[in-house]
């Protein structure tokens, strides 16, 4: 359990310091789903927000999924748009929708086919599609005594597609190229209540090596209490290379309270 701790230290180190190095699509690997059961499943929700008084803003948030689970092959649809605007003006104006079929061939490898549509108002997206597939790797599996799993290392290694469509100053710059699309997904659950999950994309251009895009995710919690848990969750996203006048990155840092009954 020493050189596990040791291990997953290490690769947190390096998965939170590549993206430096290297902006990102949205990062579909936390979408997969962890439950095997086979069928077809759906599920949709919504929020929408006012405010008013000395913070006026109006907000809305929809999310929708379809599942169909069979043996040896995981298909899912997962759509997203979020809106808010301010009497300033608008706020976040974005959505996506992805497409993934997976097919097990044994044990540790899955084949892997995607297709997205993605749009930001805020980079000054106006469509984006991506095409592509690739291989994904179970390269480490430790469990317990219990059968339980400790510690999971996923290797993606594939290629894909890309078209863009901007609008910059009233005009549309288009972009259509290949990019390498590869990721690192880290799980750790040392003991009940505790778990941590650390994902990284990379994804350089084929055509451009000076065009290089990131984004990593981080999650940690652990139980304070019988019933309640403490969560800290890290998004950081890079491009090398962004269309307009921005930061090359976004940051978020996040945590919170988690209450489980019973």
């Amino acid at each position: 359990m020493h050189i596990v701790r040791k291990s997953v230290f290490f690769l947190l180190t390096i998965l939170l310091i590549l993206p430096h190095a290297v902006s990102a699509q949205v990062n579909t690997e936390k979408l997969r789903r962890s439950d095997s059961t086979t069928g077809f499943f759906f599920q949709a929700g919504t929020s929408l927000g006012l405010v008013r008084g000395n913070s006026e803003y109006v907000s809305a948030d929809v999310d929708a999924r379809i599942d169909f689970t069979r043996e040896g092959n995981d298909n899912f649809l997962v759509g997203n748009y979020r809106f808010k605007e301010s009497n300033k003006g608008k706020i976040a104006n974005k959505g996506f929708l992805h497409a993934r079929s997976m097919w097990e061939t044994s044990e540790t490898l899955t084949l892997e086919g995607f297709f997205q549509v993605e749009f930001n108002e805020f980079l000054s997206l106006n469509n984006r599609n991506l095409l592509g597939g690739g291989v994904r790797l179970h390269a480490v599996d430790l469990r317990g005594d219990d059968g339980k799993a400790i510690f999971d290392i996923f290797l993606g290694i594939g290629g894909m597609y890309e078209h863009e469509l901007y609008v910059v100053a009233a005009a549309n710059i288009r972009r259509d190229g290949f990019r390498s699309t590869n990721y690192v997904t880290l799980t750790w659950q040392p003991r009940d209540g505790t778990a941590l999950s650390v994902i990284t994309y990379l994804q350089p251009s084929l055509e451009d090596v000076d065009d290089l895009r990131s984004t990593t995710d981080a999650a940690l919690e652990f139980k304070i209490l019988e019933h309640l848990f403490f969560n800290v969750q890290l998004s950081y996203r890079y491009h090398s290379r962004p269309m307009t006048r921005i930061k090359q990155y976004d940051l978020e840092l996040s945590n919170g309270l988690r209450i489980s009954l019973p």
